[in-house]
């Protein structure tokens, strides 16, 4: 039992526990309305000697629901042969209740001097001595009586009551034995059982009256035998038989407690009809049927009037509930978030948590949590739609332009496009000009609309190289379908997105517009990793030329009920959206699917003589002497074609030196360490929040020149480490904010050796992929005395979601531009 009450413990809360608890002492109710029913005497076994007041609920709770049960139970007896007041009445009699006290507690059962009994004893036993448990008996007789009169409980009528309590026989009995008992029932059995002779088998109730005539008394089946000298009523059997003997002789119970009150009806049914009414008024009481039954509700009644601590504290959380739900209320917003909501609600529910009580306590917790979320719900509720940047949008709950939903709904919520207060500086493609960025909420506008926005200003007039992205052709769309849905064997099929895929037949590099003497246009095999047997790497390779896409998802598939003509459409929808990438181009992309637009941008802003080392970049936006690009010395080997090809550098001068002097060895060993070396110029330039531009020279460390001496440091560490994604931003010493890589500024020699351009960026540690601009990441060949800028994405997305930047203004650990940027190549772009 201890073992069962502690699972109890740890599998229900209390308001459970509770309930169950109820829901038997409500059944225990109704057993007790079906006793006093069917039953001529009724008893009560109590412990001690003491009467438990707790009954005076019950034995009014119990009169009040057999009173409105009253005309039900008339209707289930009209169906059954019984007499008319039986019928009206709903039992055979109002029954005798008799109370047994199992344990007295006396120390001494001795006999005491002569008392006289109380009068309502009779000649029976009027001046005989009584012992200390008799005195108990009666004391506790009139204790009762006077308490069930009190509390109404015990009326003049008895045809109102309950039950009634004999005027002139004892109804309390005290077992004098000390002993302990593990069953109570199985102890009163054994008293009533003990020393019963076992007389004739009588089965006719014509011996029974003829019985009670004589000097001994009988009983069927071990009821006890009364000898002539024995005292009356000490014993438990011979209590019970002052009681039994006139329900068996048809005198019936005389106790109307009115002196001109009428006999109250009492009848005697044979065995087999009361067998018949039991078993029929069984089922009105404790049946297992519906609960739409006439009598459910007023079952119900019953088990609210007899729990008292339910309704004690359904009032309390009650007037608890509306303190609370103005806790809630109280200094709202407009409109909030559900960060907000939470944290008002808990602060709701402590003050309903200091209040409360009872077992009602969690049904009026749920209530409270419904009514704080009704009250955010209706018209408080704040778009919490995230930024590509982490921050959420400032608009009430409301749909995209373009969002399909319910008539309901769209009634119900304005349509509008995602915003915030979140604006940003930011430059455009070249990096010429500066305007201010919106927060972005969708990918094509954070790293393509807003560029493209902005083409007609400035970058319009250079040249772009051209990324490949997915060309939707819808004329082939049924083909594809076709192809996706019916394999050779005319099975369906559609597990092989690859084959889906509309596949990319332009390959176009540059955009067609000629400024200077540059080509217009060149061929991109190189700049696909179709490397040629020609093609020589003179300083590194291109580490990334293995890395593969994985495995793409299966097609989803249409359920069985769609019709033909809607399947048709919804696999046509499905193959669009399997034939693109969501995303953008990472080592996790799947394999053979393109983005619909480019991420990135590269553009030519001119000859490679347009850059001037001693002035640096003429763009707004870059802090102080911060503009400058690093000089990138390539070494060539000495016996190639490229050996006495260099290109010199600006501060040599282009006229021819003396001949001769003491200065000749010196010339010479000076014109051969130039002769084997290419100077190139290179820049990863980083964009703050605040709109400040600079340009780093290595991890953590930001370029500073001036226009007389140029750039001390070279560009040899962003050649050889990698480059962190984020860098602190010089414009604030305390907390700086962090710059972001946004653009490589890259002048490339005018010799044949040519620059190859392979941007990998890890936005996070490991396992985050790796993005790049184009497939495989392959790179991207530069012609040879151009200047170019390659701008970065501003925000990364694969196909799980977007890589939010951090927010505590500390760079996060691996995040960084792979080492690998800059490559070279003898093998020159097809033009």
């Amino acid at each position: 039992m201890i073992r069962l009450c502690r699972r109890i413990q740890h599998n229900m809360s209390h308001s459970e526990c509770h309930q169950l608890w109820k829901s038997e002492e409500n059944q225990f109710a109704r057993a007790l309305l079906y006793m006093f029913t069917i039953c001529h005497v009724v008893l009560v076994s109590q412990p001690k000697c003491r009467f438990d007041l707790s009954l005076v609920q019950l034995f009014r709770a119990l009169e009040s629901t057999r009173q409105k049960l009253l005309p039900l139970l008339s209707d289930e007896l009209g169906e059954l042969a019984v007499s008319r007041e039986w019928q009206n009445t709903g039992r055979m009699c109002t029954p005798r209740l008799l109370f047994i006290c199992q344990q007295s507690h006396l120390e001494s059962e001795d006999e005491i001097t002569d008392i006289d009994v109380d009068q309502r004893g009779g000649n029976r036993a009027k001046h005989r001595k009584l012992t200390p448990i008799q005195r108990l008996q009666h004391s506790s007789e009139d204790q009762i009586y006077r308490i069930l009169r009190k509390s109404r409980v015990l009326t003049n009528n008895i045809s109102h009551c309950l039950f009634t309590l004999p005027a002139n026989q004892p109804f309390v009995h005290i077992i004098s034995q000390s002993r302990t008992t593990t069953n109570p029932l199985d102890f009163l059995i054994g008293q009533i059982s003990h020393d019963t002779s076992t007389g004739p088998s009588l089965s006719n109730y014509k011996f029974i009256r003829a019985s009670t005539k004589m000097s001994s008394v009988s009983v069927i089946d071990g009821i006890p035998k009364i000898e002539e000298n024995s005292i009356p009523g000490e014993s438990l059997k011979g209590f019970l038989w002052d009681h039994i003997k006139l329900v068996l002789s048809h005198k019936g119970f005389d106790d109307n407690l009115s002196r001109s009150g009428s006999a109250a009806h009492f009848e005697v049914p044979s065995y087999s009809k009361w067998l018949e009414v039991s078993s029929k008024l069984y089922d009105f009481f404790l049946g297992d049927g519906d609960d739409d039954r006439k009598q459910m509700t007023h079952f119900k009644s019953l088990q609210s009037a007899l729990d008292l601590d339910m309704r004690f504290s359904e009032a309390r959380c009650g007037k608890v509930l509306p303190i609370a739900t103005r806790t809630y209320q109280e200094n709202a917003s407009s409109h909030y978030t559900s960060i907000v909501h939470n944290t008002k609600l808990s602060q709701a529910l402590q003050v309903y948590i200091q209040h409360a009580r009872g077992p009602a306590y969690e049904k009026y917790a749920e209530q409270l949590q419904e009514e704080c979320e009704l009250f955010w719900q209706n018209g408080r509720q704040l778009c919490e739609v995230i930024s590509l940047t982490g921050h959420h949008c400032t608009h009430k709950l409301h749909l995209l332009p373009d969002d399909v939903v319910d008539p309901e709904i769209d009634a119900r919520l304005p349509r509008r496009p995602h915003t915030n207060n979140n604006h940003t500086p930011a430059a455009c493609n070249c990096g010429r000009t500066v305007v201010q960025r919106d927060d972005p909420f969708e990918l094509k506008m954070a790293n393509y609309q807003f560029f493209i926005d902005l083409e007609d200003r400035c970058c319009n007039k250079y040249r772009h190289y051209v990324f490949k992205v997915f060309e939707p052709k819808r004329k082939d769309s049924k083909a594809n379908l076709l192809a996706v849905t019916t394999n050779k064997d005319g099975k369906k099929d559609g597990s092989q997105p690859a084959e889906i895929a509309v596949k990319v037949t332009e390959k176009k590099i540059f955009a067609a517009e000629q400024t200077g003497s540059l080509p217009v246009a060149f061929s991109p095999a190189l700049s696909l990793g179709q490397s040629g047997a020609g093609t020589v790497d003179v300083l590194s390779h291109d580490a990334t030329s293995g890395l593969h896409g994985n495995s793409s998802a299966d097609m989803l598939s249409m359920a069985d009920q769609i019709t033909e003509s809607i399947r048709e459409k919804l696999l046509l929808n499905e193959l669009e959206g399997m034939s693109h990438l969501h995303g953008m181009i990472c080592s996790a992309s799947p394999h053979g699917l393109l983005p619909t637009f480019p991420s990135w941008s590269l553009v030519c802003l001119g000859k490679g003589s347009s850059y001037n080392p001693l002035k640096g970049l003429d763009q707004p936006g870059f802090l102080r002497d911060t503009n400058f690009l690093l000089p990138w010395d390539i070494p060539v080997p000495k016996g190639s074609t490229l050996d006495g090809h260099a290109w010199p550098s600006p501060s040599e001068s282009g006229g021819g030196g003396r001949k001769g002097g003491k200065h000749r060895d010196k010339r010479a060993h000076k014109e051969s360490a130039a002769d084997s070396s290419l100077r190139a110029y290179i820049g990863n330039e980083y964009e703050c929040p605040r709109g400040h531009r600079f340009i780093c020279s290595a991890p953590d460390k930001i370029v500073k020149a001036t226009e007389r001496s140029g750039v001390k440091d070279s560009g040899t560490k962003l050649v050889t480490m990698d480059m962190p994604l984020y860098s602190p931003c010089a414009c604030r010493s305390t907390k700086p904010p962090l710059g972001q890589l946004m653009r490589i500024f890259l002048v490339t020699p005018d010799t044949s050796l040519y620059i190859k351009l392979n941007p990998r960026i890890r936005p996070r540690a490991h396992p985050c992929p790796v993005f790049y601009p184009e497939p495989k990441g392959e790179g991207i060949t530069l012609p040879r005395h151009t200047m170019w800028v390659l701008r970065f994405p501003y925000v990364y997305v694969d196909e799980s979601g977007p890589i939010l930047p951090p927010t505590d203004n500390q760079p996060p650990p691996g995040a960084k531009l792979m080492k690998g940027v800059y490559l070279t190549t003898l093998k020159a772009p097809d033009t």
